[in-house]
């Protein structure tokens, strides 16, 4: 299953009554956990990122290719989005925003 938008995600839950977690990422082991512990409850998901965590990990785009081939390799089947928690500018959104 690809990323899916977190708009939909959300309206999903709070049509169904239920509440989605978002976690924060730091790493790859710590995606790699929440996902495969998101995967076993088969609960959706929304992957946090910070500036500081981004910068870290080399940037955006990176993020989201790490994801992407976790989400393919650990064979996850829900819904999971990616969210910038607390951009600092316009600019540091729409980075995001394109990386996907």
């Amino acid at each position: 299953m690809p990323l899916v938008s977190m708009k939909e995600m959300l309206i999903d839950a709070k049509e169904n009554g239920y509440a989605v977690g978002q976690y924060n990422i730091n790493n790859l082991e710590f995606t790699q956990a929440i996902l495969e512990a998101s995967q076993e409850e088969n609960a959706p998901v929304i992957l946090g990122v910070s500036e500081g965590a981004a910068r870290y990990m080399s940037g955006f785009y990176t993020i989201v290719k790490m994801v992407e081939g976790l989400m393919h390799d650990l064979n996850i089947t829900i819904p999971v989005a990616i969210h910038l928690d607390h951009g600092s500018s316009f600019e540091k959104c729409k980075e995001a925003i394109d990386a996907g």
